[in-house]
């Protein structure tokens, strides 16, 4: 279907504000793939000619983009359209895996990294042994130097080893040591940023954000990881397949 055509219906069908509109309708029609994710939206004058509209109504609907995530603006190529990242429930991947088959980089800002017995909390939830050494990792997780999620993670030091500092792929970490999950049960909530949350991801206190709790399974079935992630609302989004 016609970009415009589809705009025009999707603003057509709306009430409110005119601004609010053409940002939903925007946002509707990026979801759907009609522009995919690396190129470019077409210019504010060719936008508010064939929608026949302001261009600062155009300007204030890609900006609003912007501040969803949904946008970029890039040196010579413009305002592109960056997407929700989705994230495949059917496929057991970490961040970095994720990132790199949307060719973005990842990275990691190591807030915390620690060692010392399980807690007796994180036993009973777990199955660890009191007394199991364990390393606590506080993570934010960049690609392209923008923070899309803040992570707390427990694993046994074994998995890992002393050494590790909690930069680059957890997993890729606990590969080499043959301790990677190879099971894990996983609860997705859609919850508010706390003060702390919002601030480790740059977003506003009370903003949509994904909680995601993962507990991962060896081979023989011994707990690996016990983690905690926030991922941004506005940058993520969880697709599965289910079969009949």
């Amino acid at each position: 279907m016609d970009l415009y055509a589809t705009l025009r219906e999707q603003i057509d069908r709306q009430h409110g504000p005119l601004g609010e509109r053409l940002r939903n309708a925007l946002a509707a029609t990026l979801d759907a793939g009609l522009i995919n994710p690396g190129e470019s939206l077409p210019s504010e004058r060719e936008m508010s000619e064939k929608l026949e509209m302001s261009r600062s109504t155009i300007r204030q609907g890609i900006k609003d983009l912007a501040q969803m995530g949904l946008v970029t603006t890039r040196p010579g190529a413009g305002t592109v359209v960056v997407g929700r990242i989705p994230k495949a429930l059917s496929r057991l991947s970490g961040f970095t895996e994720d990132m790199q088959l949307r060719g973005l980089i990842a990275s990691s800002r190591v807030l915390e990294c620690s060692i010392a017995p399980v807690t007796a909390e994180a036993a009973f939830r777990t199955g660890m042994p009191l007394g199991t050494p364990v390393m606590t990792l506080a993570r934010l997780r960049l690609a392209g130097g923008e923070a899309l999620s803040y992570e707390r993670a427990v694993v046994p030091v074994s998995a890992v080893g002393e050494d590790y500092d909690g930069s680059g792929s957890l997993y890729e970490r606990m590969d080499a040591r043959n301790a990677r999950p190879r099971r894990i049960l996983q609860s997705l909530e859609a919850t508010e940023a706390s003060p702390e949350i919002a601030m480790q991801l740059g977003i506003r206190t009370g903003a949509a954000v994904l909680e995601i709790s993962q507990v991962g399974y060896s081979e023989t079935g011994i707990v690996v990881e016990d983690a905690v992630s926030w991922y941004r609302g506005d940058r993520y989004k969880y697709v599965g397949e289910i079969k009949g």
